[in-house]
């Protein structure tokens, strides 16, 4: 892989560090974030909740914060109808918890996903209201480009409040109160990148804010820190940049986490393997808590989860999460055998160097195809779309990026080939002709080559922050680096250089997964670093040899206790060992 460093300037890092009363090297990861500003790189380094902005100066929070209040006033019906993922589910907890607190019993709702697919569907929307008729429906992760589906709404006499962050491809939002940043708001705003469970907060803390000027009792009864923990769950699993408020809201939720009162998140946490009084981490959420919740909405009912998440007997939700357990056991099993037919088709029709690999099988499951693209792009570090199970004369399908590349920009390009689609840069859903996948896959190739140029280099690489000396490698140093979590998109997690390291010991395999190594970094002095290596094969570095090292560093917690470690990204000979 090439090794590509970050640029950065050297005398502003000592000046930052030095105002910021950090070091230089944490001073430099700052500066690469885009924060050269000392006041902005002191927020950035120490949020506070105090930091989050005015809600109402989203545009339409206000109005939707008074209709809300008018339902409330009036006990009117109010439908929550939330996305099956768990930026949707976290979302609907949210909303029906606080509007309860307000002495709304609201209905909720989110759809079947096998049945009636993404969003406001009509099939979707009448199961919705096949017990009653609300009169306020709340849209949450999904409608802003629903404009049939809300004239649908709107002709049944009904009030719609939508509130969503997926990109508008340009339809109006006349018959609703649309709650979007991407629609309304300007770029720069601290809350212009909140997935919906954030703006979802956002509105409460409107409503909890409005109704305190009104002198309601049940205001202050309530405590916006206790549903941090949803935030922060929706916020990493949604994989949306970890900056601005997104990092307030997630670094606190995530602390929340460990000492949730939530009978089903414990319930979950449990169930995902992690220890009581265990810290949770953006990877357990994205790879234990999140999985669990996502395999139900692809597979089954996104209901199980959120009945879950809203429950209040421990052994009730922690039965429902060890059927998530199980549910996601048969996710696992349907995506390892589509990965391989991917993979098998990749090869027969030599894709794997086009700018964007498109893959189609009728047979795939709708419900991991995403996750399939994700894996498929890591591995061959491009943008990748899988397509799988018919709709009629459509197949749909998922999509996802690399960094640099707008999936959601090059799609609209191809618009007059496609059925459904939208999404974020990043991550696009998408339906498309089955005549058409050939002339699909031409053209958003075409499309990526016309805006990224031919020249395109794609070639996997490693993105290195700083050069150490072993000398820098210490406590005060893993300590430091622990002010920039939680690490996640847009904050990712810095990898550091080691220069002309010579192991004096083989690499040891350890544990039942092939590839996985321990080995010890000679720090000098006499002292050593524990490093892992994990899925590296037979790659891994030789002893008694000059090479250098592309490392990430932190703390090892297991059992109650932390040890420094490294965990090795990539090595290679040193230029005067080659």
């Amino acid at each position: 892989m090439k090794w590509e460093f970050a640029q950065y300037d050297k005398k502003l890092a000592a000046d930052l560090g030095s105002y910021l009363c950090v070091s230089p090297i944490l001073a430099a990861l700052i500066l690469q974030r885009g924060y050269s500003d000392p006041l902005k790189a002191k927020m950035f380094l120490r949020p506070k909740l105090l930091d989050l902005d005015d809600p109402f100066r989203l545009k339409n929070l206000k109005r939707a914060v008074l209709r809300v209040i008018e339902a409330i006033e009036k006990n009117q019906k109010i439908l929550v109808f939330g996305d099956y993922d768990v930026d949707g589910i976290t979302s609907t907890t949210l909303l029906v918890c606080v509007l309860r607190h307000f002495g709304i019993e609201p209905s909720y709702f989110v759809p079947r996903r096998m049945e009636e697919g993404y969003g406001l569907s009509a099939a979707a929307i009448d199961r919705a209201m096949s017990e009653g008729i609300p009169d306020l429906f709340i849209a949450l992760d999904c409608g802003t480009n629903a404009e049939e589906s809300i004239n649908y709404i709107r002709q049944k006499g009904i009030d719609l409040i939508v509130v969503d962050h997926h990109q508008s491809k340009g339809t109006s939002d006349d018959g609703c109160i649309l709650i979007n940043p991407h629609v309304h708001d300007m770029e720069g705003a601290p809350w212009h990148q909140m997935c919906t469970v954030g703006l979802v907060f956002k509105l409460a803390h409107g409503l909890v804010k409005e109704m305190r000027t009104r002198n309601d009792s049940r205001s202050w009864e309530i405590n916006l820190k206790d549903y941090l923990d949803l935030v922060a769950m929706g916020t990493v699993a949604d994989l949306v940049p970890l900056l601005d408020e997104n990092r307030i809201v997630a670094r606190y939720g995530i602390k929340r986490l460990k000492t949730t009162h939530r009978m089903g998140i414990q319930a979950l946490i449990r169930a995902s393997g992690i220890s009581a009084g265990e810290d949770i981490t953006p990877v357990d959420i994205s790879f234990k808590l999140g999985p669990r919740i996502n395999a139900s909405g692809r597979l089954a009912d996104a209901s199980l989860p959120l009945e879950m998440l809203l429950g209040n007997d421990f052994t009730v939700c922690y039965r429902a999460a060890c059927e998530l357990n199980e549910i996601n056991k048969e996710r696992q099993e349907i995506e390892r055998g589509v990965l391989d037919a991917a993979m098998g088709q990749i090869r027969q029709l030599n894709l794997s160097k086009q700018p964007c690999i498109v893959v189609h099988d009728s047979n795939w499951h709708p419900g991991v195809v995403g996750i399939i693209a994700g894996k498929l792009s890591r591995e061959f570090h491009r943008p990748v779309i899988v397509f799988g199970e018919k709709d009629g004369e459509f197949l749909k399908g998922s999509g996802r990026s690399v960094h640099g590349i707008d999936l959601v920009d090059c799609l609209a390009n191809c618009q007059e080939l496609l059925g459904s689609w939208g999404g974020h840069p990043m991550a696009v859903g998408v339906s498309v002709k089955v005549r058409d996948i050939d002339a699909f896959r031409n053209k958003i190739n075409a499309t990526i080559e016309e805006k990224y140029g031919r020249d395109l280099d794609l070639s996997p690489s490693v993105h290195l922050s700083l050069e150490l000396d072993p000398s820098d490698v210490g406590l005060e140093l893993l300590d430091e680096l622990e002010l920039l979590h939680p690490y996640g998109e847009g904050n990712r997690e810095p990898v550091f250089a080691l220069r002309n390291i010579e192991l004096q010991k083989e690499p040891d395999p350890f544990g039942a997964v092939a590839g996985n190594y321990r080995f010890q970094i000679p720090l000098g002095n006499g002292s050593w670093l524990n490093a892992v290596a994990w899925r590296f094969s037979d790659n891994v570095p030789p002893p008694f040899k000059k090479i250098d090292l592309a490392i990430k560093l932190g703390w090892n917690r297991w059992n109650r206790r932390k040890s420094p470690q490294a965990t090795l990204i990539d090595w290679k000979f040193s230029e005067a060992q080659s």
